[in-house]
């Protein structure tokens, strides 16, 4: 959105007191799990015929015997296809329709010469730039819808799409109901009385409960997958902190704070939401997550990772590619895919994805964990696996978890909890549409459904289901995970490709004895407008000694440069490349994979690939160049 760069004298005034003013946004959750909350009004949608005539300063005349007295007020600087533009459009169409006159509309520019029309009746749609406007916002919650007189200006205000949906229905209900025809002249007079006129409720039980932040604006309202991201754009950290002081005035507990070099993040909640916020410096941005409390929407405190060392640790990385399908004349190789298993020192696992829907993935997957809990799990009582990462859903990645994880509960696992952060099925479907009708490849019609899948997954194996957000730190035995970027960070863009989505988390191993530590970044499937989030966010704090290659080489979906220059903050020494043999070297010249081994990384020794199904490779952490272990490595059949 675009706010108004010509403000009255008046207006500013008035913001001196009135610290928000709103913006309509599309594509907000305004009734997510049942979020919707009852409308309550000042007056009723329908004038009460038994009242008795109000003196004409308590009617406002819309219409009179055919004759218009009102127009329509738009702020400036929005497009035509801006919600509350079309709001406007919609309040005037329907005064058009219920009496036959068209009432003019007109947006908020005035220049500097001309008189403020305090007088004239207007009906001030969205942001405008009168003070009524700003005035009627300061009496709103993020969630609200509000229809108000102040003087004579009737204001109709939402901060999301259906909120002021809402308020413009309620309003056109109002002036169709009253409308009242002369059958002489066939004219129609539309008088409203303005205690009817008032009417406000919430569309979002979530977003009303939320305090408003001083002195920012917000300009987006987007739907993650189980809650809402409120954006404020052109913020300080002042204004952030000042709000984290809010949130705990007004009885929210503060769970953690974080800091990843400009970029400040907290985790606030009371009994009925979670509040996870950060200020993103280089935007100069406040993002706000509420979703509905639970406790495993609160990520364990480093405290509480107390644990004995009961063995070493290690990252293994399991081959995937296998023949899909195979005829007289070709062959079809499946040469991706992402299954990793990480060993930490008290003995449990983090696994990473883990591979398509096949028995023989599963069957890998669970082999390892055997033979890698061999010498401890007698004394540890079992294998555990103290969080599975689920990068993002596309069905290479997450494929296992649509129905295999039932080979992990018969071999007896125990999965403590799934880590996750996928977008919400609105914003995908909207994605879908917009690219699929542009007749691009950025999308399937089916990409991406699997939210039920980890669902019922953490159901049946007894795990808790966690959300992953920006500056969320994970503590797991040796392991520290940070949650440098989700789906929320792109937002509220349209997701330009489904791997756009994938998490990307940097990890961090300590050695209990000596204190080596060893940073693995694992970035997913993420695309180049991923990284380039990451690399303006974090810079050289990207910098890791083993690197996982993004979407397994193939492609960045359009912004190389992204890829790129991410990579080259990383500088890693070592690579897991997660590509079979045959695809492998189609890849690996181009030229946002060359920077991880050209010149533009010195510190570069090794590439792992992970091959044919049944292909392991290990790296002992803390790792040494040079020290891991491969196996089967074989080429695929022919």
């Amino acid at each position: 959105m675009i706010f108004r760069k010509r403000l009255l004298a008046l207006l500013l005034a008035a913001l001196m007191i009135i610290s928000i003013v709103p913006i309509y946004l599309i594509g907000c959750d305004d009734g997510q799990n049942g979020d919707n909350t009852a409308d309550t009004a000042g007056g009723s949608d329908t004038p009460d015929d038994s009242a008795d005539t109000p003196d004409s300063g308590d009617t406002l005349d819309i219409v009179v015997d055919g004759e218009s007295n009102v127009r329509v007020i738009r702020h400036v600087d929005l497009d035509t296809d801006d919600i509350s533009v079309q709001a406007a459009m919609n309040i005037r169409k329907n005064i058009t329709t219920v009496t036959n006159v068209t009432v003019p509309i007109n947006d908020d520019w005035k220049k500097p010469a001309d008189e403020y029309p305090k007088d004239t009746l207007e009906i001030l749609v969205g942001l405008t730039d009168y003070p009524e406007t700003a005035e009627a916002a300061s009496e709103m919650k993020y969630g609200d819808y509000l229809v108000t007189v102040k003087g004579n200006k009737i204001v109709i205000l939402g901060y999301t799409s259906t909120a002021l949906n809402s308020a413009v229905n309620t309003f056109n209900r109002l002036v169709k109901n009253s409308a009242v025809k002369d059958e002489a002249t066939g004219k129609v007079t539309v008088k409203l009385k303005k205690s009817d006129i008032e009417a406000s409720g919430s569309k979002s039980k979530t977003l009303s409960a939320m305090p408003i932040m001083e002195n920012a604006k917000l300009t987006s309202c987007y739907e993650p997958g189980n809650g809402n991201e409120l954006i404020f754009s052109g913020t300080t950290e002042e204004i952030y902190n000042a709000y984290l002081a809010k949130l705990g005035q007004e009885g929210f507990k503060c769970h953690t704070t974080n800091k990843i070099t400009d970029n400040s993040f907290a985790t606030y909640y009371n009994e009925n939401y979670t509040v996870n916020i950060g200020y993103y410096a280089y935007e100069k941005t406040i993002r706000m997550i509420v979703e509905p409390f639970t406790k495993q929407s609160l990520v364990p405190l480093a405290d509480e990772n107390k644990y004995d060392v009961v063995t070493t640790s290690q990252i293994t990385m399991i081959g995937l590619e296998y023949v899909k399908n195979s005829t007289a004349t070709a062959t079809e190789y499946s040469s991706n895919g992402m299954s990793i298993l990480i060993r930490l020192t008290d003995g449990r696992f983090i696994v990473v994805d883990g591979g398509y829907n096949r028995t023989a993935h599963a069957n890998l997957l669970v082999q390892q964990m055997k033979e890698q809990s061999a010498d401890y799990v007698a004394k540890t009582g079992g294998i555990r696996v103290a969080a599975w990462l689920i990068t993002h859903a596309h069905s290479d990645h997450s494929g296992m978890i649509g129905g295999k994880y039932s080979e992990i509960s018969k071999a007896k696992i125990t999965v403590e909890r799934f880590i996750v952060n996928f977008m919400s099925d609105t914003e995908r479907q909207k994605a879908i549409n917009y690219y699929m009708n542009k007749g691009a490849d950025n999308w399937s019609a089916t990409e991406g459904s699997a939210w039920s899948n980890v669902v019922a997954a953490a159901d049946s194996l007894g795990a808790d289901l966690c959300t992953a957000h920006v500056g969320h730190v994970y503590y797991f035995a040796n392991a520290k995970l940070e949650v440098l970027y989700t789906i929320e960070s792109y937002a509220p863009a349209l997701t330009n490709a489904f791997n756009t989505t994938s998490v990307i988390i940097k990890m961090t191993f300590k050695d209990e004895k000596t204190g080596a530590e060893t940073v693995y970044m694992h970035t997913g499937d993420a695309t180049g407008a991923a990284l380039s989030i990451c690399n303006r966010m974090y810079g050289t704090y990207l910098k890791s000694d083993i690197v996982q290659v993004a979407h397994h080489g193939y492609t960045t979906w359009g912004n190389d440069s992204g890829t790129s220059n991410a990579y080259m903050k990383m500088k890693p020494a070592t690579l897991l490349w997660p590509q079979g043999i045959k695809a492998y070297p189609k890849y690996r010249e181009k030229s946002y994979n060359k920077v991880l081994w050209n010149e533009s990384n010195p510190n570069y020794k090794e590439t792992y690939i992970a091959g044919w199904e049944g292909s392991i490779t290990t790296l002992p952490l803390p790792y040494t160049v040079g020290v891991g272990v491969v196996q089967n490595l074989t080429n695929p059949p022919a």
